[in-house]
């Protein structure tokens, strides 16, 4: 992944991140919240000799010096401490007491830091003073050989610090940062995993990064309709959307298709809505635009466009009906519809049939573009058969839904018929990466001016449009 797809990730997955940053703040918060106070009171002891002689004291101050790191261990020895609990009348042992104590000698120094940790201030301060004074008295008795005998180190206290006035336990701040920290990590660590591990489509980018498949055009949701209306999604996103999907079926080298089949690697991914949509863009520009249904498994079509039981497809093409009697025209003008009629037995045989390819024909010579909708591809045959009959192939692909090992399986089977695939329509994507045609309306309208989607549709001269109007 580079820079960009990284990005992508986080755009998408931008909420998982903000909730991992907020879990690792609740958990500093808490873990602030839920730690005890602990102060730290320091004392300090400087080790001297008692040589007078200067040459003798630079001696002597390299003998401090490495007597000191041997005091260090010295100031937590249970003599040292039994003074300090004697003194101080602490309900506690040596070795627990000792565990609150540090001692350190800080480098080409003679001095010993003693620092107390203690949920008490003044608790602290004192345990820390007397372990100074003991300490001194220990050194003392160690050091002087004899009664009569000079002392050759000495220990005194210097300084007279206060209790500490702020805990050194807990840290909030430090605490927060390191809570605000983990949570960036593990929320942008989390999103790439489940970015790497998530098999569905998310976005055209990702369809075109791992299966190289042309996108064609990228659909928002239909917004809500009531059936047959003859301004089927005029002036939304989606329609806008729609109308660039149209101009990119023109561009293809080998011209415009004559017929085009809608088709999905499995059902529920709005094939039926993208083929009727489709369909009726084009209408609009003028062309005659023939709409067939050929899903013969579950046909949902005339249900969509509010169109009257009639006969269909299998009956035009078992020639019972024909082909006139069965075509219905549409609210929306230039549109006509064959619906699939009635229920055949096996709608793979059907559709295998020569008179399904005649019938095909026919329509791509009466009509300026006719738009199959058909079964998804994986669980039945009849998309396959009537992807080798129709001129070009457009596989719809929903975001959240379509995998991309199903979308690969249907790739590979059109490609083993030779179908011409043109590429990929995304269905169902955000509606925030679009543009927003009620902004441009607003815009048009602030300066007088009608909105692009409000504008008359250029249609030849003397066709008239769903309201009736000469154009």
């Amino acid at each position: 992944m580079d820079l960009r797809e990284y990005v992508d990730v986080l755009r998408r997955r931008w909420r998982f991140v903000v909730v991992c940053v907020l879990v690792g703040l609740f958990t500093a918060a808490a873990v602030t919240a839920l730690t005890p106070r602990t102060y730290t009171a320091k004392a300090q002891l400087f080790i001297a000799t008692n040589d007078k002689n200067s040459a003798d004291a630079y001696a002597g101050g390299l003998f401090t010096q490495q007597r000191v790191k041997s005091y260090t261990k010295i100031t937590t020895s249970p003599v040292v401490l039994r003074g300090v609990i004697d003194e101080l009348d602490l309900r506690t042992t040596p070795e627990h007491l000792a565990n609150k104590i540090s001692a350190q000698a800080p480098l080409d120094t003679t001095l010993v830091d003693i620092g107390v940790e203690d949920p008490s201030a003044t608790r602290a301060q004192a345990i820390a003073d007397e372990t100074a004074t003991q300490f001194t008295r220990y050194i003392d008795s160690i050091e002087k050989g004899s009664d009569d005998a000079p002392q050759l180190v000495k220990a005194s206290v210097v300084g007279n610090p206060e209790p500490p006035t702020t805990p050194t336990s807990p840290r909030p701040v430090l605490n927060g940062a390191i809570g605000l920290l983990a949570g960036i990590v593990v929320g942008i660590t989390g999103a790439v995993l489940r970015n790497s591990l998530d098999t569905r489509v998310r976005s055209a980018g990702d369809l075109r990064r791992r299966l190289e498949v042309a996108t064609l055009g990228v659909l928002p949701k239909p917004a809500r309709r009531r059936a047959g209306t003859a301004d089927r999604g005029r002036g939304t996103q989606r329609d806008e959307a729609l109308s660039q999907l149209r101009i990119r079926l023109r561009l293809p080298r080998d011209g415009t298709p004559n017929s085009l089949l809608v088709t999905s690697a499995v059902s529920g991914e709005a094939r039926t809505d993208t083929a009727v949509d489709l369909a009726v863009n084009v209408a609009r520009t003028g062309r005659r635009v023939v709409l067939v249904e050929a899903d013969l498994r579950r046909p949902r079509l005339a249900e969509t466009l509010g169109l009257h039981d009639a006969p269909g497809l299998t009956d035009v093409v078992t020639g019972e009906v024909g082909l006139a009697d069965a075509l219905q025209t549409w609210e929306a003008g230039h549109l006509r519809v064959l619906p699939s009629g009635a229920p055949p037995p096996d709608p793979a045989a059907l559709l295998s049939s020569r008179h399904l390819r005649q019938l095909l024909r026919t329509l791509e010579a009466d009509a300026d573009f006719v738009v199959l909708d058909s079964p998804p591809l994986l669980p039945f045959a009849d998309a396959a058969i009537l992807a080798a009959e129709a001129e070009a192939v457009v596989l719809v692909v929903r975001v959240g839904k379509s995998r991309f090992d199903q979308v690969r399986r249907a790739l590979e089977g059109l490609a083993s018929i030779g179908a011409r695939v043109l590429g990929a329509v995304v269905t169902a994507a955000p509606p925030d990466r679009h543009t927003r045609p009620h902004r441009r309306r607003q815009a048009a309208q602030r300066h007088g001016a009608p909105a692009p989607e409000d504008r008359a549709k250029a249609l030849p001269d003397g066709i008239r449009t769903p309201a009736g109007r000469s154009r």
